[in-house]
This record gives C-alpha cells, structure tokens and sequence, in this order.
C-alpha cells in the first residue's frame, strides 16, 4: 500500500496495489457522501480486472488525520496527471516539461 498526498489539490490517494504504465482505471464508485462528513472518498477499480486499485480523498486535511497525511509521500502538483495517466493509458507530460526545440 502506498498513500500519497497532493496539497495544491488537498487529495490523499491510497492506493491498494502497485500499478504499472499498462493498467487503466475502470469504474469510479463515489462512496456516499454524508453532510456532516467533510470530504469525499472514490474508489477507484481496475479497467481489465474490476478489483479495487486505490481511495481518493478529497478535501483530505478535513477528513484524514493529520499525523497521516505527514507521512504520506507529497506529490504536490501531480495527482491530477499521475490519474489521467491511468484513465488514458497513456503518459501524460506536464506544462513544465521539456519541449523538442524547433528545426529551422
């Protein structure tokens, strides 16, 4: 298992198996969602397999502890692309990456 957490997002991400550039999310279940419960949790499946890949919660400094989210790996920026990714099957280059300068 491994959490990771996106502060610029405020989404924690736990992801229950490791996933490779081949595996596609499948099916988003958002669990029911409780007025009183700030936040939201997903569970996302696996496209090919339908198991359980990972939980994302949003708004996660409301929902989760903070000792937890300390000890979560940071990919601040990153989490939005890094579940495009697994959506698209494909890799996804962030604005700050390095662009082929032109051939004249």
């Amino acid at each position: 298992m491994r959490l990771t957490y996106d502060a610029t997002t405020d989404v924690a991400y736990l992801s229950l198996r490791a996933t490779g550039p081949a595996d596609l999310l499948g099916p988003t279940l958002l669990l029911e969602h409780d007025r009183a419960f700030p936040g939201a949790v997903a569970l996302d499946f696996g496209l090919l397999d339908g198991r359980v890949v990972g939980l994302e919660f949003q708004m996660a400094s409301a929902c989760l502890p903070a000792e937890l989210l300390a000890t979560a790996e940071r990919v601040d920026g990153g989490h939005l692309a890094r579940i495009a990714e697994m959506r698209l099957g494909r890799g996804v280059q962030s604005s700050s990456a390095t662009r082929p300068g032109r051939v004249h």
